[in-house]
């Protein structure tokens, strides 16, 4: 009887038609991945001005190319202004950047706007300022200059009531250079104080922003990579029909940078793959798949998007193309122009395992 149940068993065995399973190839042995590289279908950029109210910083500066603008909103009410020793605006700096010393003016807004969707040319989602970069009236109110940790302005009682009746304050910058300070995201925000006998009253922050214009685009068939003012790279890769039914092991997307420019030293790099037909920079898009940090100097860059190329494995209609940029795209100002033709996606897969 034990001698059936055993030849059974064997017999059972022998018959097994399932394939095996990628642990149990692992284990059976090394099985070298087949790769391939899906050639290049088309590659371009995709611009827009984003919305830089939810930004960790609050970037002030201006050179050949770029300019950005601070706006603050402070709440007034409530308060007794009588008998103030001091007034000032307290600006601290985010030591990550790589900060200039620079002089700007601080104006009063004559126009309301929105911290969520604020840009150089829109004051809300819908709106435009009457002229673009924010509404202010024309004589400032003073001046700073920024040096060592932090910044302070000094104002008197003719420049507070100028405050509290205007919509908010506008920092432009006098020199070239750019610096960086903490915006109310952050840890430390800008604080605006009344000193009276020695205590010190700090207004509630409303609003923070700052609202940065670039006068030259790239060009749309040029390949970039910004924020700030963002820059999406679009790139999308001819399917292969060799990938069909096979499991994707690794997919290794590299291009190759010209030119660079940023306040730091690294930046991150990130992948989302189209979830429908391009349409623009609007299109819906996946989670982010990738992101890697380099950096800025760096000239190769290489991420792993295993995710998209078995995606449009499974669903060859789904190859919709990849948008690459830099993430995230409110954080800083920073720019990296890439080698047209560079993008290479090279492909391992495994085919199915032979049944048995």
């Amino acid at each position: 009887m034990r001698r059936w149940i055993l030849f059974s068993f064997i017999l059972t065995l022998a018959c097994n038609k399932l394939p095996l399973g990628e642990e149990e190839l692992n284990e059976r042995g090394d099985f070298d991945a087949i790769t391939i590289n899906l050639p290049l279908y088309v590659s371009f950029t995709e611009s827009k001005a984003m919305p830089l109210g939810t930004s960790q910083n609050l970037i002030i500066g201006k050179n050949s190319k770029y300019q950005s603008r601070v706006i603050l909103k402070f709440n007034f009410s409530d308060t007794t202004y009588q008998g103030l020793d001091q007034i000032k605006l307290i600006l601290f700096k985010n030591k990550s950047f790589n900060n200039d010393t620079l002089r700007f003016t601080v104006h009063v807004l004559t126009n309301e706007f929105s911290e969520t969707e604020a840009t150089w040319y829109k004051k809300d989602n819908t709106d435009l300022w009457s002229n673009p970069g924010g509404d202010f009236e024309f004589d400032s109110l003073r001046w700073g200059e920024i040096k060592g940790d932090s910044c302070v302005v000094f104002f008197n009682y003719i420049d507070l009531g100028k405050m509290r009746n205007g919509k908010g304050i506008i920092l432009i910058p006098e020199d070239t250079g750019f610096c960086a300070f903490y915006a109310r995201e952050s840890g430390k925000p800008t604080r605006f104080q009344l000193v009276k006998n020695g205590v010190i009253t700090s207004l509630p922050l409303q609003a923070d922003c700052h609202i940065i214009k670039i006068d030259t685009l790239p060009n749309y068939w040029e390949n970039w990579l910004g924020s700030g003012v963002s820059f999406r790279n679009y790139v999308k890769f001819t399917y292969d029909t060799l990938l069909n039914e096979t499991k994707a092991v690794y997919g290794e997307l590299t291009f190759r940078a010209m030119s660079h420019y940023g306040l730091r030293d690294s930046i991150e790099i990130g992948v989302k793959y189209l979830r429908k037909p391009f349409t623009g920079f609007d299109t819906e898009l996946s989670p982010q798949i990738a992101l890697k940090k380099f950096a800025l100097s760096d000239t190769l860059f290489a991420l792993d998007i295993v995710q998209y190329v078995q995606r449009i494995i499974e669903h060859p209609d789904s190859n919709f193309g990849i948008f690459i940029y830099l993430s995230p795209e409110n954080y800083d100002i920073a720019n990296i122009e890439l080698m047209t033709g560079s993008h290479q996606l090279k492909v391992g897969y495994i085919k199915p395992p032979e049944e048995r």
